[in-house]
Parts: C-alpha cells; sequence; structure tokens
C-alpha cells in the first residue's frame, strides 16, 4: 500500500478516538442545553444546515424522531430561511426548536435561517464549534461542540462530531418527553459510545478495500451514489466527499429514485454506482432487485458493507466511514489537491467567501 501522506485518510483514522475522547463532555452538555419546559413545549424540529452539516442532519433525523417522538424536518437553509420562516404563520413555529448546524458558525445562510426563524417566533438551538460566531449569536441556545483539530482535509471527524450531537439530543428529548426511562436513555448512550469502538473496526476492515475499489472503478466518468432511508443522507455525503476531495462528479440518490431517473443514463458502462447498505436495511430487498438492473446495464458496481451490529436510524455512524474513504484513497490515486487547492477559478473559496460572506437577507446584516 501506499506511504505517500494522505491527510484525508488520516483524518478519518483520528476520529474514533476523538469522539470517544470528547463524549463525555458532549453527553454532559447535549443533556442540559435545552431547559426542560422547552423540550415538553416542543410539537416540531427543523435541522437546518450546509454541505456535511445538512448531510450530519439528514442522517440523524430518524434518530430524532425515533427517540424524541416528535415531526423532523431537515431543510436547506436558504429554502428554510428565506421561503419556509417567511411563509409559515407565527403560531405554527412558535412551537418549532430549530435546530442549525454550522461548525465554523459562520455559514451566512444558516446563519440567516436562524436570525429568519427566530423573528418569526421559533426557538433556535445552533450547533457549532464557535461558541462567539455569529450562528451562537443568533441562537437562543448553542450547544458547543468541542472539535479537535483534525488533519486538514475534507471533513469526516466534525461531521460525525455534529451527527453524534443529534443523536444524543434525540435521546434526551426522548428521555424528557417520557418516550424511555432514564435507564433506558442512559444504556442508549452506553450503546452509542460502544459504536465507537466499531467505527474503528470499520475503518480498519475497509480501508484496503477501499482502496481497491478505488483503483479499480478509478476509471469512472461518473459516480453515483445510493441508498434508502437514513444511507440515503450518506449516499450525498459520498458524493459530496468525492468532490471535494478529487474533484470528481458525484451524485446521491434514493435507492427507488434511482429506477425513474438515474437508470435510463445512455452511457451506463461510464457509471460507478456504490450502494449503501448498512446491515439488515429495512431498503435491502429493494437493493437486491436493483443490483439485477445495474448488472444488465453493464454499470460498474461497487459495495463497502460493514459487519457490525447497529440499529439502522444510527447506521451512518458507520457506513459514512468507507464513502470517506473511497474519496481519500481515489483523491490519492489522481494526485489531485483538496478542493482544487483553493486556486485559479477556485481561489474565491480560499478564505471561505463563497460560503461565509455572503449578503445577509433584507435588514439581517
Amino acid at each position: 500500500m501506499s506511504t505517500a501522506p494522505n491527510p484525508m485518510r488520516d483524518q478519518i483514522i483520528a476520529t474514533p478516538q476523538a469522539l470517544k475522547a470528547g463524549f463525555e463532555a458532549l453527553e454532559r452538555d447535549a443533556r442540559l442545553v435545552l431547559p426542560t419546559p422547552l423540550i415538553y413545549r416542543t410539537k416540531r424540529i427543523i435541522l437546518v444546515g450546509s454541505g456535511d452539516s445538512y448531510f450530519a442532519a439528514k442522517a440523524a433525523e430518524m434518530a430524532l424522531m425515533v427517540h424524541a417522538g416528535l415531526p423532523v424536518e431537515v431543510r436547506t437553509p436558504l429554502e428554510a430561511g428565506r421561503y419556509h420562516a417567511a411563509f409559515s404563520t407565527r403560531r405554527d413555529l412558535e412551537n418549532t426548536l430549530v435546530i442549525a448546524l454550522s461548525n465554523s458558525g459562520a455559514a451566512a445562510r444558516v446563519c440567516e435561517a436562524a436570525a429568519l426563524y427566530r423573528r418569526a417566533g421559533a426557538k433556535v438551538l445552533a450547533i457549532t464549534k464557535n461558541a462567539t460566531g455569529r450562528l451562537a449569536e443568533n441562537a437562543d441556545h448553542k450547544l458547543v461542540v468541542a472539535v479537535p483539530g483534525f488533519p486538514v482535509a475534507p471533513g469526516f471527524g466534525p461531521y460525525l462530531f455534529a451527527m453524534v450531537a443529534l443523536q444524543l439530543l434525540a435521546v434526551r428529548f426522548g428521555e424528557v418527553r417520557m418516550g424511555m426511562t432514564m435507564d433506558q436513555a442512559q444504556a442508549l448512550r452506553g450503546k452509542l459510545l460502544g459504536h465507537f469502538d466499531d467505527l474503528a473496526a470499520t475503518i480498519s476492515a475497509t480501508d484496503e478495500a477501499a482502496r481497491a475499489l478505488a483503483e479499480q472503478l478509478s476509471g469512472a466518468k461518473v459516480f453515483e451514489f445510493l441508498g434508502g432511508g437514513p444511507s440515503r443522507a450518506v449516499a450525498d455525503y459520498g458524493a459530496a466527499k468525492l468532490l471535494e476531495a478529487a474533484g470528481r462528479h458525484g451524485s446521491g440518490i434514493d435507492l427507488e429514485e434511482w429506477t425513474h431517473l438515474n437508470y435510463f443514463d445512455a452511457s451506463p458502462q461510464e457509471i460507478a454506482t456504490l450502494m449503501v447498505l448498512p446491515p439488515n436495511g429495512r431498503s435491502d430487498s429493494r437493493a437486491a432487485e436493483l443490483r439485477v438492473f445495474i448488472d444488465r446495464l453493464g454499470r460498474q458496481i461497487g459495495v463497502l458493507p460493514i459487519a457490525a451490529d447497529i440499529n439502522e436510524i444510527w447506521s451512518p455512524l458507520l457506513t459514512s466511514a468507507p464513502l470517506a474513504l473511497f474519496a481519500a484513497h481515489l483523491s490519492a490515486l489522481d494526485g489531485a489537491e483538496y478542493g482544487r487547492g483553493s486556486k485559479g477559478a477556485w481561489s474565491d473559496s480560499s478564505d471561505a467567501s463563497t460560503v461565509q460572506k455572503s449578503a445577509m437577507f433584507g435588514d439581517l446584516s
């Protein structure tokens, strides 16, 4: 195996231990961040984020719905703030908790959405590593996630820290709203902590397979990532990491929607299809049917299975790792610079101005 530097792979490998080290503080803060009356009063949760924060929110959606026992929506911040917040009635929003996620705490659209929802009557919880950033200033409550200094590369560690924060909030909501006993809640927290060892084992078990798959599929012109349920978010995440790390075109799609759309592509031999399949998933039967179609079309297919026993609603914690490793290895094979090195036509991204320095809507600035 190549010994060339691979910071993205290094970040992936460092993440399980970082999650274990930070779990006690994160669990405590997630338990205390919201007052009990607010948890009782909440009738709906809206999750808002961009990029990895959006994928983390979408990946945790089912866990929040199941454990909190509440309706949960995941929205992109442009649509959330400028449209949904604007056109919702105050009566609908006054019992809504908006959870806005931004690792940097400076993503303009997320900060904007938080401010617009708050103005419209919703309560806002910020999840961020920046306790004094613009997002925290536009929130009623803030959960500061102590993301450590990882190797500089497309994000894996921060994405999982955000996901775990949401999973812990889901358990807290269930506990306070009496959907589970305190003992059951504590058992779930212990199980979540134990899955960090499963994550380390998954990374170790799939690292070489991901490298081999990257070599096998390196000639593909287009990459598509398929998933159902919580794995739909992982599919999007895998496509995003491929774009960031290698500059290769990738897209995520729902398993069922693939048969309605991507199935009809006129150049199937140029497409590599990667399927996200957690153990004992509710989409397994449909995935098996799709594999028949994919083989008939002559598409290249890749599956990086995980062996750990994990509830499907928590499975993105593990299934994201093989796709991140795949992107890291393909980037290394291509000799690609992450984010195109923020050079040339991509130089606008060198100081994050593309996402952090956008003008705020209306009179928010």
